[in-house]
């Protein structure tokens, strides 16, 4: 056979002069010629053959030979195994056959390379379970699963020139097999190296998504850990309903916000910066009368466990987005806010059964409006870390609202002059796109005017108007 090896000048020639020089070095009683000739004939097979990384596919089986030659915690690597290891892929992907291999470098050779190719197949079979498969390698011949391991670390190690999808069903495989096989086998250099690549081929592979700018409204039911779970059921119904409905009669529909997220005892919702007063003067004071609505409507002392009492968390910030999920330091900061010991502790002093803690920009604005329907207490300050920086949050404990006060959208219409005068923010240009009239004292008539600052509909500012009139 004319050896494309004899000359050593393809471009692949030092990859095997360095397996011959670590054989010689960690192997000095191995059969060399025995080896060499499995290169040659290896070379021979592979010839015009390219892995996709563009380089000739002969340097795949020989690097899988030198990973295996230079283990020293596996004392079943022998020569034929490194010899097997070198013309795994020739019966599989040339016209070399099984028979041919096995005259050639004989039977013990040729049928660790048929174990090998009974190991490819198993991976290929759509609907098997890992413990089948586990199962299945560990009863084969520990020099066969030793190459495989080698195979795969060798795969693992040019892993990024594949597809996306390739790499990231070659990495799970690795944690979902090959790694348990070389801890069983007693094989932690491979088995530590395998896990560092597919750890970086996962990370490496996960999409990035640019940011979306939020406000985060996290509810918690208090003491829910303490109520069976039949009352945890209602607890989180009412919870879902009464914060949605509060949410459709504000005006922020599902398309302006997430899908709610659960967290087991309260929910996530993530919704449009433009919402963001909307939310403080609307949203919140509705969901605290509903919630005290509800707990009215509860028999006394019957329903006592089933009352709902809530504490809410809003902080603007950017979230971003994986396949997992939502994450961030500004979600983290929501829920260190929600779960800080003061607010917990300020939930069960208060009377109302809804507590607010924001963070500073939403406090600004709190504090900023001086509508009547708002009705917020004096905030008190809490501070949380998150990343090593510090940020503070204010507790606000929603006034009860009057039980009848009502919420009724009017057409779009300014006060004449026999009702009212409009009072317009200086920097307002817009018109109010919604006029709402609230009724609750004997003889007043709140109306609040809902701004739009601009077409992306941000929320500039309530405008609140009070005038007397005998009703």
């Amino acid at each position: 056979m004319n050896s494309p090896v004899a000359g050593m000048s393809a471009p692949w020639a030092g990859l095997v002069a360095e397996l011959r020089e670590v054989i010689v070095t960690a192997r000095p009683h191995a059969d060399v010629e025995l080896i060499e000739r499995a290169c040659e004939v290896a070379a021979w097979c592979h010839q015009g053959q390219l892995r996709y990384s563009g380089d000739p596919y002969i340097t795949h089986p020989v690097a899988v030979a030198t990973i295996l030659a230079r283990l020293s915690d596996a004392g079943e690597v022998d020569d034929r195994t490194l010899c097997a290891a070198i013309l795994h892929d020739t019966v599989q992907n040339t016209p070399y056959t099984l028979a041919t291999l096995r005259r050639d470098f004989g039977t013990e050779i040729a049928a660790m390379v048929a174990g090998h190719m009974a190991l490819d197949r198993l991976g290929r079979r759509p609907g098997r379970q890992v413990t089948q498969v586990m199962t299945t390698i560990l009863s084969a011949d520990a020099r066969v699963v030793a190459t495989k391991l080698a195979d795969r670390l060798h795969n693992m190690q040019t892993l990024q020139v594949l597809p996306q999808a390739k790499q990231l069903r070659k990495a799970r495989e690795v944690l979902d097999t090959f790694l348990p096989v070389a801890e069983q086998l007693s094989m932690p250099t491979l088995g530590s190296e395998l896990q560092a690549l597919a750890f970086a081929a996962l990370i490496r592979n996960q999409p990035l998504r640019p940011f979306r700018r939020r406000v985060i409204v996290a509810l918690d039911i208090e003491s829910s850990t303490r109520r069976p779970d039949p009352v945890k059921a209602v607890l989180r119904t009412m919870l879902y309903e009464l914060f949605d409905a509060s949410l459709r009669s504000a005006g922020v529909s599902a398309r302006r916000r997430d899908q709610f997220t659960d967290r087991g005892d309260g929910l996530l919702a993530l919704i449009d910066p433009a919402d963001q007063a909307l939310l403080v003067n609307l949203v919140i004071p509705l969901f605290s009368r509903r919630v005290a609505g509800y707990n009215a409507s509860l028999p006394d002392p019957g329903g006592r466990d089933r009352r709902l009492r809530v504490r809410v968390v809003m902080h603007t910030g950017n979230v971003h987005d994986d396949d997992n999920g939502c994450f961030g330091e500004a979600l983290d900061t929501a829920f260190r806010l929600l779960d800080a010991p003061r607010v917990k502790t300020a939930l069960k002093t208060a009377q109302g059964p809804v507590l607010l803690v924001v963070s500073g920009d939403i406090h600004d604005l709190v504090t900023s409006c001086s509508c009547g329907a708002t009705g917020h207490t004096a905030s008190r300050p809490v501070t949380v870390q998150v990343a090593d920086h510090e940020y503070r949050g204010w507790i606000h404990i929603p006034a009860k609202p009057h039980s009848s006060i009502v919420m009724v959208p009017m057409p779009l219409t300014r006060p004449t002059a026999k009702t009212a005068t409009a009072k317009y923010p200086p920097n307002c240009t817009e018109t109010p796109s919604s006029i709402w009239l609230v009724g609750g004292a004997p003889n007043r008539i709140f109306c609040c005017s809902l701004f739009l600052a601009n077409s992306r509909r941000s929320l500039a500012a309530w405008n609140c108007i009070a005038w007397s009139r005998a009703l």
